[in-house]
């Protein structure tokens, strides 16, 4: 099968605002009740995830799909890296 190339909503980039990934944390956080890892965690993380062969399109995971600067501050998500997670 040829891949065809990305789904015509996907661009070679993705940017989502400060303002937005802040807006999306506060509704998972009102919704669903997560709680947050500290700064120096979440830090950690997305510098690992930046450094990951899964990290595509400028944010997000190639692994999951998530948004990696929301996936590395939610305190009990790990990394959906196949057999040996990065964090």
């Amino acid at each position: 099968m040829k891949r065809q190339g990305p789904c015509k909503d996907c661009s070679e980039t993705i940017h989502v605002t400060p303002e937005k990934i802040k807006a999306m944390l506060q509704m998972l956080i009102d919704s669903r009740h997560v709680e947050l890892a500290d700064e120096a965690t979440s830090t950690r993380r997305l510098a690992q995830c930046a450094s990951c062969t899964g990290y595509t399109l400028g944010g997000t995971c190639k692994y999951c799909g998530c948004f990696v600067q929301i996936r590395t501050k939610i305190k009990d998500k790990g990394c959906p890296y196949p057999l040996t997670p990065k964090w």
